[in-house]
């Protein structure tokens, strides 16, 4: 078995297991670590049967309780939270048992949430399901959920305004179940792998690169899970690398630290939560899901640094053929008002004082941003318009 990642926090440390075949032996993977008489899994209806009842049944002599999720970004709210939680308590799951977030990453930051409140904390292990969520969402204990808000008289959605940092005890990641995902999903995970690679150019230890991306990515649209298996791999050693050196986002204000995954994701969530904006993928028009929205943040991000750095080496070309190569949208087919997603990204949790703290990309990593103002923010949002 190719050894973990370990994911390096003092008392809080855990290993990521990616490899094939992993959740018919989840049950001893949690064992070994846990001493857990009672688990409640909560699962993505979404993922196959088999692949549900074949983690359920690794569990043995073990009390096992289950409750299936589809969640969007709408559910993952407060009252999908507090579901959850009833169901943990109806489970009579003590604080010595575990909670298994089986699924893609909005499941695992809703149960994560879950888990951290029942009986103020009790083990969570996260089973990725998804591409994006193995690379990214299911390792550095962020959890959350999603507000609905009025804000200067205008509906938003608050994209994980409410939740904590709540690291798991262990993630197992088994590259076989991608098998199931649709395609539009794939392409979506290799957003924030090109994400990755941008951040990766800081980083001496890292393999990652664009052009390791590019390579890489025939073997995740084709299904070649030998070649993802290494490939996530490379990605969540990056990630794991930044959240131990900055856990919750406390590095000097100058400093990128754990910020730094957040290339791309001030301008993504802007167009996440604004229902007007649209993209053409697979031949139809429909909302950026999460993995597109990164794409394009990533773009906006890349014009923003040529405006306020004076940038201009090529970089955002770069970034342009890889998400083309990926599948991925380059530009909205119909965008708002760049008003409107630039109020959206002033509610960003960076953001201090109503000013916004932004990350650039650069050919030497990232670099932070304070508040450049609403003109060259209009300029880098309608660079992808």
């Amino acid at each position: 078995m190719t050894a973990p990642v370990r994911v390096a926090l003092a008392e809080r440390s855990y290993d990521v297991h990616v490899g094939r075949g992993l959740l018919v032996k989840l049950g001893d993977a949690v064992t070994r670590v846990l001493d857990a008489r009672r688990v409640h899994i909560f699962e993505d209806a979404g993922l196959p049967q088999s692949a549900r009842d074949s983690a359920a049944s690794s569990f043995g002599s073990l009390s096992v309780s289950r409750s299936a999720y589809r969640l969007n970004e709408s559910t993952k709210s407060l009252d999908t939270l507090q579901e959850m939680l009833v169901e943990l308590a109806e489970a009579r799951l003590e604080r010595t048992d575990a909670v298994i977030a089986l699924g893609g990453g909005i499941l695992g930051d809703v149960a994560g949430l879950a888990a951290a409140l029942h009986r103020r904390g009790v083990a969570v292990v996260q089973c990725p399901t998804t591409l994006l969520s193995m690379v990214d969402a299911s390792v550095g204990g962020k959890t959350g959920v999603n507000l609905h808000a009025s804000i200067d008289g205008e509906s938003v959605l608050l994209k994980n305004a409410v939740g904590q940092f709540y690291q798991p005890a262990l993630v197992v990641a088994d590259v076989d179940v991608l098998d199931s995902l649709p395609m539009r999903e794939r392409r979506c995970g290799l957003a924030e792998c090109i994400k990755h690679a941008v951040i990766a150019a800081g980083d001496p230890e890292s393999k990652l690169s664009l052009g390791e991306v590019g390579s890489a990515m025939d073997a995740v649209l084709a299904g070649e899970w030998p070649t993802v298996a290494d490939f996530v791999r490379e990605n969540v050693a990056l990630k794991a690398r930044v959240v131990a050196a900055d856990e919750r986002e406390s590095a000097a204000s100058d400093a990128p630290g754990r910020r730094a995954l957040n290339l791309g994701h001030t301008f993504a969530h802007a167009i996440e939560s604004n229902t007007d904006t649209r993209v053409d993928v697979d031949n139809s028009s429909a909302h950026p899901a999460h993995g597109e929205a990164v794409g394009l943040g990533l773009l906006a991000a890349a014009r923003l640094a040529e405006i306020t750095l004076g940038q201009d080496d090529g970089l955002r070309r770069e970034i342009t053929a890889a998400l083309a190569r990926a599948g991925l949208p380059t530009r909205l087919s119909a965008a708002p008002h760049a008003k409107s997603l630039i109020a959206a990204m002033r509610q960003d949790k960076k953001a201090r004082s109503g000013r916004l703290r932004l990350v650039l990309p650069t050919r030497d990593g990232v670099k932070m941003l304070d508040d450049p103002g609403d003109a060259p923010l209009a300029e880098a949002c309608a660079s992808i318009a």
